[in-house]
């Protein structure tokens, strides 16, 4: 499986890429700081053949690279992608303990939550 997550802290980036690698066995996990190099990528590996099968968005992230970061991008993003027809689920892993009907689940970082867990159920959710 192959995942694209949008996250411009590189410690969280870390625990998700340590969770999904020692948790759920996925190793082929590529970071993105921003939207528009998130979309560029995504568009880009599906032309070649070599898609995304899964997206993990954070909320607050910059649109652009150099940008301040937006509160809205995960939002934004999850439009982009209806907009230009891109089905690639999308699970949302934001500090913020939110729920988004159009993302395929939910999770919330926080160091009192079991985020990895909730991380796990929704991997083997995905597997079936």
């Amino acid at each position: 499986m192959r995942i694209l997550n949008f996250e411009d802290d590189v410690y969280k980036a870390n625990d998700i890429k340590k969770a999904l690698n020692d948790r759920c066995g996925v190793t082929d996990v590529t970071q993105v700081d921003n939207v528009e190099e998130g979309l560029e990528l995504l568009i880009q590996e599906k032309e070649v053949g070599n898609p995304f099968d899964l997206i993990i968005t954070d909320m607050h992230y910059p649109m652009r690279k150099g940008e301040e970061g937006d509160f809205d991008a995960g939002e934004k993003l999850l439009g982009i992608l209806k907009e230009r027809g891109i089905d690639t689920k999308v699970i949302i892993c934001s500090s913020l303990n939110i729920k988004i009907r159009e993302a395929y689940g939910c999770i919330w970082y926080s160091r009192i939550s079991d985020w990895e867990m909730e991380l796990l159920e929704l991997m083997n959710q995905l597997k079936k």
